[in-house]
């Protein structure tokens, strides 16, 4: 239908202008005003008749592979005057990445089929061999550009794939560790309505978008963050590129390169800066697409013509770059590990999963649980293999704790407390013998938002510590008579802004408190204490706000309070030391939570709540960490809690698997 394209053009300008309006000048244009747009002569490359071509790669020293809408794949060596179909067929843009000596990962668009075809592509001894793979369908669309993504964290690439729907699709097909070809769904989001061509920088994870009449779109390659973008360079009047941008590459110092059909212009365009150097390429010529092999002062440059339907090649001189990236010397080096298991997925997307806990079985571990808030409904509770087995809609609890107990007066003594922001009480639960989870009642309080939440047990009772956003700390004492529950408010205590996340020790009296902005407190946990809150720890290079969960793991010769270091997504172990006045934290290790490749499990972002124990469990000897996860991917689903084999952490802290 002719009005569609007009109308999603409307549509997209209305979001680019509402878009530009929050963002500053320097943001959406950072050109530099008087580049200099320099002559650019080109010369045929390879042949002259007219092939259909698209887009062109480079493979290794004169060798490159080019997209031909009427021949198919065709592999060309310059020097030795070679060249080869590799696969016939109708294919339009490339996408290339090495993955090993000869041997490349190679996707294109494979338009008889409507879906990205994937191929290896070996050479051996001057021979040269195409194998296809699984290739990538996008649902009753027609995909429009693909690039692939090295992602050198996980050991992994992944093809991004747009879409005619307006959509992109993340697919992971290369597990470079099993140097296995894959086909694992990994997310699913918006990005433009018609895409021109795409591209990854491996090195900084950026994707960037191009629209032909827009202008270019940059978003975090990494699916463990948000699908935003940012307009990166725009078309008049919102920037200076002339209309008509087309496929979009890298380059090994990291340049994007793109062409203009509408002024013939080849541009080198850093992120960072803006527009390096620009190239108006003489002739009577239409440029719709450029790759670049290059050293640090010179490139080759292949351009497809669309005028003439052929591929022509040109020298570029290149001008040094000067980064303006910062570094922090004071980042501790992250380690990673990798999730054993992750439970079901909460009801629905949003931010809904938040805080994990767990009750482990007095006589049988293997029937422990795993106990967690859903924010927008209440408790879930899940098996040691992530089952969810229960569902108590409370309302929109949002941390929980567990304390087990001979002193708690229940079959079970098992005492359950979850911060209910419905009612701004606390909720309590125990375990019966059947291993159900029951809601006991609630306590009410008078703060004016119930947030955080953990629980404390010593001779003087079992309690309760909440707080709200304003930084007040509340402290209740919990009764449980008869599976009758009552609360008293004991104690109340301040910091400076919104906490969240605490974690008592129950043995030395001690309170360990998160504030979001700041660091990490120390506080007595008993009600009678005078003492005031004590900073341990700041936020620095290690520890990146927001501070969230955290959680004390009782090994035998030590205690290791963890702590989610949500602004990086990691996680930071320190040491529990006794000082004179107060205890003192000693940094032991910092790491994240990766993709599990082997397990089909997806790395962990954006961690709120977590806990831990030490405590033996069927699998996991020296027990466990278990966290939130605030994007759930492979395939893209709402949040869950992911489950680690304490041993991992065990080693990177002591060098040593336990």
């Amino acid at each position: 239908m002719p009005t569609l394209k007009p109308l999603a053009y409307a549509l997209n300008v209305l979001t680019l202008t509402v878009t530009l309006g929050a963002c500053s000048s320097q943001d959406v244009n950072s050109t530099q005003p008087n580049q200099t747009t320099l002559k650019l002569n080109s010369a045929p490359f390879w042949q002259q008749n007219n092939i259909q071509g698209s887009q062109a790669a480079w493979l290794a020293d004169d060798a490159w592979l080019l997209a031909s809408e009427s021949q198919g794949l065709i592999v060309v060596e310059q020097n030795k005057q070679h060249s080869e179909v590799l696969k016939t067929g109708n294919f339009e843009t490339l996408s290339v990445r090495t993955i090993g000596d000869n041997r490349f990962l190679v996707t294109s668009i494979d338009n008889e089929r409507d879906l990205v075809a994937v191929f290896i592509l070996t050479n051996s001894n001057g021979s040269w061999q195409l194998t296809e793979h699984a290739p990538i369908v996008a649902p009753q669309a027609k995909p429009e550009a693909v690039c692939l993504f090295n992602n050198h964290s996980t050991g992994s690439i992944s093809a991004f794939v747009a879409d005619a729907r307006g959509l992109m699709r993340e697919t992971l097909i290369y597990n470079l560790a099993t140097e296995q070809t894959t086909n694992i769904a990994v997310r699913e989001f918006a990005v433009v309505n018609e895409a021109a061509g795409c591209a990854v920088n491996d090195v900084s994870q950026q994707l960037f978008i191009s629209e032909e009449e827009l202008g270019i779109w940059q978003m975090n390659a990494n699916a463990e963050s948000s699908a935003s973008k940012h307009p990166l360079s725009m078309v008049a009047p919102f920037g200076e590129l002339a209309s008509g941008i087309g496929p979009l590459t890298t380059s090994t110092d990291g340049s994007l390169w793109f062409t203009s059909s509408s002024n013939n212009t080849l541009y080198r365009y850093n992120p960072e800066q803006g527009i390096q150097q620009k190239w108006r390429v003489s002739g009577d010529l239409s440029i719709g697409s450029v790759v670049i092999n290059n050293n640090a002062t010179t490139a080759q440059a292949i351009i497809y013509d669309d005028e003439s339907g052929a591929y022509r090649s040109s020298q570029l001189t290149l001008d040094p770059l000067t980064s303006t990236a910062k570094t922090n010397t004071t980042t501790a080096k992250t380690a990673h590990v990798y999730a054993n298991v992750q439970t079901t997925p909460v009801a629905a997307f949003g931010d809904a999963a938040d805080d994990p806990a767990i009750w482990v079985h007095p006589t049988d571990a293997a029937k422990s649980l795993i106990i967690g808030t859903d924010k927008r409904r209440g408790l879930m509770i899940y098996n040691l293999a992530g089952e969810q087995i229960q569902s108590l809609e409370v309302g929109r609890v949002n941390n929980v704790d567990v304390r087990q107990s001979s002193n708690i007066n229940n079959p079970t003594h098992t005492l359950i407390a979850a911060s209910n922001r419905s009612e701004n009480s606390i909720s309590l639960f125990t375990v019966d013998i059947q291993n159900n989870v029951h809601h006991l009642g609630s306590v009410a309080t008078n703060l004016s938002e119930i947030y955080g939440l953990c629980m404390y047990s010593s001779k003087s009772g079992d309690y309760v510590f909440v707080n709200d956003k304003s930084g007040l700390y509340q402290q209740y004492k919990i009764t449980n008579q008869q599976q009758q529950v009552s609360g008293k408010l004991v104690r109340e205590f301040n910091l400076p802004s919104q906490p969240e996340g605490c974690s008592s020790d129950d043995k030395n009296g001690e309170l360990f408190a998160g504030e979001e902005d700041a660091g990490i407190w120390f506080i007595n946990a008993e009600p009678d204490a005078k003492q005031q809150p004590v900073l341990l720890q700041s936020i620095d290079g290690m520890l990146v706000d927001d501070v969230e969960g955290m959680e004390i793991y009782h090994g035998k010769d030590e205690r290791l309070l963890v702590v989610s270091s949500q602004g990086d997504d990691s996680y930071v172990v320190y040491r529990i030391n006794k000082g004179e006045h107060h205890p003192t934290l000693e940094f032991a290790s910092k790491f994240n939570i990766l993709a599990n490749l082997n397990l089909g499990i997806d790395g962990v972002s954006e961690t709120d709540g977590l806990t831990v124990t030490a405590k033996s469990l069927p699998g996991y000897p020296a027990g466990v960490l278990i966290v939130q996860d605030g994007y759930n991917r492979m395939p893209q689903q709402p949040q869950n809690f992911k489950v680690v084999d304490w041993r991992q952490v065990h080693s990177l802290i002591h060098g040593d698997a336990k």
